[in-house]
């Protein structure tokens, strides 16, 4: 099993290419708009399903006002991807730029099941017996690898994949005819400016240039990669900012805790973490069965295959060691694709074979492929809508107090919505948007160790989740109430999940100053008056009887 091998002589891609890259961006796109119109109905308006895509809207008008931030005048690294604020900076801080993400994700849900299409075409041999086999992988495969869902949640990660299926796409040109696709090279350097993650596949896939006969493309390639992000950092650097994102400092670096200081068994703590989701069981299954066979099959430890199953489990490993697994399934979605595209790839010789071992190949390559639809898609549909509902009942509905009725500094522990088209200051106790935040709560400071923040920018009102930041409360700030979902039965009938979307069912809101209660309790009263049906705001007992008629 040789590179020759992996397709026909000609060196052609299966006859039903074109009719497999259809097939995909039917399956990929139709489940992206089915998602948004589900959300619609359910939501009765526009609305993401994740508060993240706001930071990214609020850092891309920051962006387009000269700064690099979420707060005029405060550098802050609050997102992860060096290019997807860039291209949410059209139409900054106007109600339209709220849709470019949906813009970019069809963008990056297109190309990524048009992508896979032909990927398909090439590394399933033509042929009678792979005929079938290729159409159902070329149908099934945007929803078992999340594509159409991913898009769905609107960050970078559908423009992520895209790029990891394009190098996927030219490394199948690459091993069958020993081609260089404008793809690879394409997917090589863009890939880690959207997603730090990529650096992984980017850079397997010029190992395998380097020891294929490529080795200056391979080295130019790498450096095109690499030279963006050593910028990117160089540049934080010179707003007095660390290299590393606070972004991606709270979510792979451990976030803080009393194992901050052992970096080790951190990733030991993760890596069983990530075990703990089925995805990252079948990631690791998939690691150790090409393990096995790279050890056990001969053919695969010549070039050019040596390199594909070491790239498969390298990458595989490495994200559930660094990276994580769950959270809307966003953040290993290129590694499960880069891991089954390979596998395809690697597999491809077989299922063109009579007897038994092809047709199980086959079988297996396309059973695989409908328990990842049944899994991801599954999960996404019952959950995504209802999640855009959560944040139009809460995070949109803490903009609404912010901006429209306190129109003053507030102190949150969730920053997206509520920073987004703000004028007034919003402190981010979490520490995305604040390198002094992140730095005090990663040390384990004492008790009420939010109070010198609040003060030093004039916060009026904190709006936190109690079970992430009850020990950064003060015990002289004034608990006002809680802004708490409701059950509420949705228009198609059914029950709505109220944490879907939430870390918590209950934002606390707590007055900074206690002579300010009586003013803020009026206030509360009428932003309480307007909330939509799902959402209720609980006083505290003897707020509501200190409140002050609201004034003009």
């Amino acid at each position: 099993m040789g590179a020759a091998d992996m397709t026909d002589p000609s060196g052609e891609p299966s006859p039903v290419w074109r009719q497999g890259i259809a097939l995909s961006v039917l399956s990929g796109v139709g489940f992206y708009l089915l998602l948004q119109a589900l959300s619609l109905r359910q939501v009765g308006s526009f609305e993401h399903m994740l508060d993240d895509v706001y930071i990214h809207l609020a850092m891309a008008t920051e962006i387009a006002r000269g700064g690099y931030g979420v707060n005029p005048g405060e550098p802050a690294s609050a997102a992860s991807s060096l290019l997807y604020p860039l291209l949410l900076t059209p139409f900054a801080g106007s109600d339209l730029q709220r849709y470019l993400p949906v813009l970019w994700n069809l963008v990056g849900v297109t190309a990524a099941s048009a992508l896979w299409g032909a990927f398909v075409g090439r590394a399933v041999p033509r042929g009678p017996r792979t005929l079938l086999t290729a159409i159902l992988l070329a149908a099934f495969g945007p929803l078992a690898l999340h594509l159409g869902g991913i898009g769905f949640v609107g960050m970078e990660h559908a423009l992520q994949i895209a790029a990891t299926m394009a190098v996927l796409y030219g490394l199948a040109v690459f091993v069958q005819q020993g081609r260089l696709s404008w793809l690879l090279i394409a997917g090589i350097v863009i890939g880690p400016m959207l997603r730090v993650e990529n650096v992984g596949v980017s850079g397997m896939a010029c190992a395998i240039l380097l020891f294929n006969g490529r080795p200056a493309v391979a080295v130019l390639a790498g450096a095109a990669a690499l030279a963006p992000l050593a910028g990117f950092g160089w540049f934080l650097t010179t707003l007095g900012l660390d290299p590393v994102p606070n972004s991606l400092q709270t979510k792979f670096a451990g976030g803080g805790g009393m194992f901050e200081d052992r970096p080790l068994f951190l990733r030991l703590l993760l890596f069983l973490h990530n075990l703990g989701h089925v995805i990252g069981g079948v990631m690791l299954g998939l690691a150790c069965l090409w393990t096995l066979a790279g050890l056990a099959i001969a053919p695969l430890r010549r070039r050019p295959l040596v390199w594909i199953w070491i790239s498969l489990v390298a990458v595989g490993v490495a994200h559930l060691i660094m990276g994580r697994v769950g959270e809307l399934y966003r953040y290993e979605v290129y590694a499960v694709g880069w891991m089954v595209g390979l596998s395809i790839l690697l597999l491809g010789p077989l299922m063109a074979r009579p007897g038994a071992a092809g047709s199980g190949s086959r079988a297996g390559a396309v059973l695989l492929m409908i328990a990842g639809m049944l899994y991801y898609s599954g999960s996404i549909i019952s959950y995504g809508p209802l999640a855009a509902r959560t944040i139009h009942l809460q995070h949109s509905q803490m903009a609404r107090f912010a901006q429209d009725v306190l129109k003053a500094p507030v102190a949150v522990n969730d920053l997206g919505r509520v920073v987004w088209r703000n004028p007034a200051y919003v402190l981010d106790l979490w520490g995305l948007a604040s390198a002094e935040a992140l730095g005090i709560r990663r040390a384990s400071p004492p008790p009420g160790w939010a109070a010198p923040l609040a003060e030093r920018h004039g916060v009026e009102v904190a709006m936190i989740y109690e079970n992430w930041l009850g020990e950064a409360m003060d015990p002289a700030w004034v608990r006002l109430g809680v802004l708490a979902l409701t059950p509420q039965t949705l228009p198609d009938g059914t029950q709505a999940v109220r944490f879907a979307g939430a870390s918590d069912d209950k934002v606390v809101f707590l007055a900074i100053d206690p002579a300010d209660v009586p003013r803020l309790a009026g206030l509360l009263t009428g932003f309480a008056a307007e909330l939509p049906a799902g959402a209720e705001f609980r006083f505290a007992p003897g707020i509501a009887e200190q409140a002050l008629p609201a004034q003009d």
